[in-house]
């Protein structure tokens, strides 16, 4: 399949169909989101043509109607970065794009290069003047058959996966013409109020990153889970055992392209969701960031990456941080977890002589629930 080469039809800026309600037009970071990457989170849904209906102008107008009439419930997203703890809920509005390739969906989804999908995102991002561009970026293409894909990048600054599931879901709700009603988020900030002992980071450009896809089907992935079994490993869930997988495979390969050729020390770190970890627990439906990580280590020793051992610390691993501090999790001890992962994370000598890998899982997300268009 050749290199797909979407043409931009057009640019524009989406701002919120009515003002924002919030005092001076300010909304206040939390704890979290001032600690959080200075990144963008891409994500694409694609749709196939099921009806029949290849009206390109009137898809686009009806998302744009909605994305403008769900930026109400989320008018921080529509506003600009204005520093470490701070958004201006100025009502700029999100980066919206359209784009068309000749190319069939089936055919894309079929014959799928990974590289192509960063032309489904718009690739630059208007700053306006600001410190930072818009917090989300949208880019809309159409493919000759008539299907879909809705290209959604938001500021990590903003909020985590599951933010921004709800207020993906919300807008989806709305390009529908559900009866439903849209509830509102709940705000992170009130239970973790942003703090003036940190400041957010600058916003450095990305690296370049190599991308791979690996499919497990479920087969496989019930043979894995029978192995860990095997090994007195109670109940292992796919997301540990594809990660263990994949964290062993990582380090056996990074000790063949050591000079020394044997393992180097190696740290697993794990991303959770704390909304429901925690006592009492947070609605799920909440805006912010509120998620954390857990580490388990390894040292220089093959019997360490041992796939059930790696399993089992895995499970041990997420048990221990919310028997820790998922019964009361308050802000001055999130502000002790910040300084103390600082601590760790700075620059040291001792960093060349350790790999470490970070995890994160999508499973179970709302976001496989996002329908535009029933």
């Amino acid at each position: 399949m050749e290199t797909m080469k979407p043409e931009i039809l057009s640019r524009e800026t989406i701002k919120p169909s009515s003002p924002n309600p919030y005092s001076k037009g300010i909304y206040m970071l939390s704890l979290l989101d001032q600690f959080s990457g200075c990144l963008y989170v891409p994500i694409i849904f694609f749709y196939q043509n099921k009806d029949g209906n290849n009206n390109s102008v009137d898809i686009s107008s009806g998302l744009k109607k909605s994305l403008s009439e769900t930026l109400t419930h989320y008018y921080p997203l529509a506003g600009r970065i204005k520093d470490g703890a701070t958004i201006e809920c100025n009502d700029e509005g999100a980066y919206f794009s359209e784009a068309r390739v000749d190319s069939h969906l089936k055919e894309f989804l079929k014959h799928q290069d990974v590289r192509d999908l960063g032309m489904l995102i718009p690739g630059e991002i208007p700053s306006n003047g600001s410190k930072m561009g818009s917090l989300v970026i949208i880019q809309i293409t159409f493919f000759g058959c008539g299907g879909v894909a809705i290209g959604i990048s938001i500021a990590h600054e903003v909020s985590d996966i599951a933010g921004m599931s709800a207020f993906i879901n919300d807008w989806a709700t709305m390009a529908r013409k559900s009866d439903k009603e849209i509830s509102a988020a709940v705000e992170l900030t009130r239970f973790f109020p942003p703090s003036d002992s940190l400041s957010m980071r600058e916003r450095e450009p990305c690296e370049e990153n190599l991308i791979r896809r690996f499919v497990f089907d479920p087969i496989k992935l019930g043979a894995l889970k029978t192995r860990a079994i095997q090994s007195a490993v109670e109940n292992p869930t796919r997301v540990e055992v594809v990660t263990a997988l994949i964290y062993r495979c990582e380090a056996a390969a990074a000790s063949k392209l050591s000079s020394a050729g044997f393992l180097k020390p190696s740290t697993l770190t794990q991303a959770v969701n704390l909304r429901k970890r925690i006592i009492p627990p947070l609605p799920e439906k909440s805006f912010g960031n509120m998620t954390w990580f857990y580490t388990i280590q390894t040292h220089a020793q093959e019997s360490e990456l041992d796939f059930p051992t790696l399993v089992g610390q895995l499970k041990a691993g997420l048990s221990h941080f919310c028997d820790t501090y998922g019964k009361i999790f308050t802000g001055e001890q999130l502000i002790q977890l910040l300084f103390r992962k600082e601590a760790k994370t700075s620059p040291n000598d001792d960093d060349q002589h350790v790999n470490n890998y970070v995890f994160t899982s999508w499973c179970r997300s709302s976001l496989y629930q996002a329908d535009f268009f029933g």
